[in-house]
């Protein structure tokens, strides 16, 4: 229950953070869904929030691993934002869970609306935590099910 309460609260704050800071200067992401998981139903979940650069960047994400199964068997690990590379409509940031290694994590805003495609997400762990490295295969790319990603380039 603390989990569910917990990852209610990220997606809230991640889907609230655009209106905060609209018209801001600064380049940024947000997002948050589910990721399905073939006939299991109920998938992975991902809740996410970065501002800054890619030198310097805020924000959290929060990921619910549920391939094992729900309940005692999922995963939540949550991590802090350290960098951010905001280009058209993609973005790449990247930080340090809080239980120890790193992670990238890599959207792509598809728009809005009915006739949008689905938002892609690929999360990878044990990356160097930063923006510049390039990452050329897309390991973990998956399309958001349920949920939207959006993606400000400020530049």
């Amino acid at each position: 229950m603390r989990a569910k309460l917990a990852l209610l609260c990220v997606v809230a704050m991640a889907l609230a953070a655009p209106l905060a800071i609209a018209g801001s200067g600064t380049d940024r992401a947000t997002g948050g869904g589910q990721i399905l998981l073939g006939t299991q139903g109920a998938g992975n979940t991902i809740a996410f929030t970065a501002r800054g650069t890619s030198d310097a960047a805020t924000g959290n994400v929060q990921y619910v691993d549920r391939s094992a199964g729900t309940g005692q068997a999922q995963v939540t690990r949550h991590g802090r934002v350290s960098c951010l590379a905001v280009e058209d409509n993609m973005a790449k940031i990247a930080g340090t869970w809080d239980q120890g290694g790193d992670f990238q994590l890599l959207v792509v805003d598809n728009g809005e609306g009915a006739l949008a495609e689905n938002d892609i997400v690929t999360i990878q762990d044990n990356q160097d935590p930063n923006c510049e490295d390039e990452d050329d295969d897309d390991d973990g790319q998956t399309e958001l099910g349920r949920g939207n990603v959006q993606v400000y380039d400020a530049g």
